[in-house]
């Protein structure tokens, strides 16, 4: 009897251990704050500011948080308190904490860069209708703003719209060519287009620029393990050419790289966006 039970446990125990880190709220001790504030606070809002950034530019989200809900609980509507919350709520997973943060904050100060913040929250969400109408916000406050465009290219690619998507992370690149997410999510679209060579060129000019770069949320996966993804298949499809000439081979393209990023994915770090330092005020 006992051995049928173990039997029966150890499923569950297995499926908790798959749950990813994200999946749960909080702990108390990360929402920490001082109990009484109805006196002075004890450092201006700066200073929680810029303790809250040195401590995310080291990928300390943790601390980060515990440093934001103490600011937070002396200057309860400061945006980029908020910001710099849920950019650490999104690094971690917690997806719909990140959207309240942001959604506050755009309450109080509306600025292209908090639509594109709570845009990428809600593309680890897959609400890609809400991360396109995000991105277009941002895009009508300010048409050279670079992140907008590839919120909406990855909004778009997400609603099956690839040449749309194609045309937004275009205009990106062009004013950012520098930035190796930009070329990553490229590479991407390409992909789900059928073009593999130029999916490849796009994401190996990803990694060329820096193969390090850090990611917009978990599971997002790699330029490298795309382009590893992506050579196995185009290689499979040019030696069979019928499939090769089937739109079905080019959805198995995009199709594997989604696999790769699922299987692969692990707690990554924040998206390198142009100028992290500036994202939030």
């Amino acid at each position: 009897m006992k051995s049928s039970c173990i039997y029966l446990i150890l499923p569950l125990i297995v499926f908790c251990l798959l749950i990813p880190a994200g999946a749960a709220a909080p702990t108390a001790s990360i929402a920490s704050a001082p109990a009484d504030t109805s006196g002075t606070p004890p450092q201006a809002v700066t200073a929680y500011i810029n303790e809250t950034m040195a401590l995310e530019a080291d990928l300390n989200w943790t601390s980060a948080l515990v440093i934001t809900t103490q600011g937070l609980a002396w200057y309860p509507d400061n945006a980029e308190l908020l910001c710099l919350q849920a950019y650490s709520y999104r690094k971690m997973g917690y997806y719909q904490l990140a959207v309240d943060d942001v959604s506050r904050a755009i309450l109080v100060d509306p600025r292209p860069v908090r639509f594109a913040n709570r845009g990428y929250v809600y593309l680890a969400q897959k609400n890609y209708r809400a991360a396109l109408a995000d991105a277009d916000s941002g895009i009508a406050l300010n048409s050279t703003y670079p992140v907008s465009y590839s919120v909406k290219a990855l909004a778009l690619q997400g609603l099956g719209r690839n040449t749309e998507a194609l045309a937004a992370i275009n205009t990106a690149v062009s004013l950012a060519p520098d930035s190796a997410h930009y070329w990553h999510v490229k590479g991407r679209i390409l992909a789900a287009r059928g073009d593999c060579t130029g999916a490849a060129d796009a994401l190996e000019k990803s990694l060329e620029i820096n193969p390090d770069y850090v990611l917009p949320y978990p599971g997002f996966g790699s330029a490298a393990g795309d382009l590893a993804a992506l050579k196995t298949v185009c290689v499979t499809a040019s030696a069979a050419t019928p499939v090769a000439k089937s739109p079905l081979g080019w959805m198995a393209v995009a199709g594997v790289i989604v696999a790769v990023v699922a299987t692969g994915r692990k707690q990554s770090s924040c998206i390198q966006e142009i100028n992290f330092f500036r994202k939030v005020q």
